[in-house]
């Protein structure tokens, strides 16, 4: 699962497998776990129609599943769940839309019940877990304190929860995500993704290729690759990471082997 030796055999979690980010992520780290004595579990939310095909899914690539209650039942049921099965890593890959949150009743903001209430839940859940567990939070592109619009103000806040945690962690702030992979439509996205790409291309052929690296869009697996690869590398402890660092051909994929040192524990 990553370069250089292991003091402990790496448990992963993945809160918001179930979405287009994290069903890629689970997938990519089972596959890195395949043969090496690592594991990971991916929690899906009791009662949605795609559990069993995911379940089905993730269980034939070598994952295990976990369906607990969150957000309805506060953090005892995942407490209990980390407790019977302790990760070393947990990626926070969860999030929501406004279609989605209305149509599950859910009322305010849904940034700041959904997205901000799951990542303070799941901190507080990790915090009960020894040795404390490696954070992964995903985050977007242009969030910070002087975000605008409630998703990246909520993102700003989930950034500043995992930061006051008091557990080691990596931020990676993705640029638009987006493919034909995703299992529901989404065509403005798809329109936005391609102009996207348009221009990124226009400023590589321009010699602009960092600039390009920053904004062009990531379809899933590629940002499910640049996650785990962050998240088993001590060099991104404590950091937050921008997309051209998330990328297959990135900075992180062209760095050398790291042996394990003095520094390194079972978390990366």
């Amino acid at each position: 699962m990553a370069r250089g030796e292991w003091t402990a055999e790496p448990h992963s979690w993945v809160l918001g497998a179930s979405g287009y980010t994290g069903r890629a992520l689970v997938m990519e780290l089972a596959g890195r776990a395949a043969g090496t004595g690592a594991t990971v579990t991916a929690h899906l939310r009791p009662g949605r129609p795609a559990n069993a095909e995911l379940r089905e899914r993730f269980e034939a690539a070598g994952a295990s599943v976990i369906e607990c209650p969150l957000l309805e039942a506060g953090p005892a049921p995942l407490t209990a769940a980390f407790h019977e099965r302790p990760p070393t890593h947990l990626f926070l890959v969860h999030g929501t839309t406004r279609r989605r949150a209305r149509d599950e009743g859910i009322a305010g903001d849904p940034y700041v019940e959904v997205d901000l209430g799951l990542t303070r839940l799941a901190l507080a859940a990790a915090a009960a877990v020894e040795p404390a567990p490696r954070v992964v939070y995903l985050s977007s592109q242009g969030t910070g304190a002087g975000a605008r619009g409630a998703y990246l103000r909520a993102r700003h806040a989930c950034e500043e929860a995992v930061r006051g945690s008091g557990l080691p962690f990596t931020i990676a702030r993705a640029p638009l995500i987006t493919g034909t992979d995703r299992p529901e439509p989404r065509a403005l996205e798809l329109a936005g993704g391609a102009v996207l790409r348009t221009l990124t291309g226009a400023l590589r052929v321009a010699g602009a290729r960092a600039k390009a690296a920053r904004f062009a869009p990531l379809d899933a697996a590629e940002l499910a690759f640049g996650l785990a690869h962050a998240g088993f590398n001590y060099t991104t402890l404590s950091r937050v990471l921008e997309a051209e660092e998330l990328r297959r051909e990135g900075p992180l994929e062209r760095m050398a082997p790291i042996p394990a040192t003095r520094r390194d524990d079972p978390r990366h």
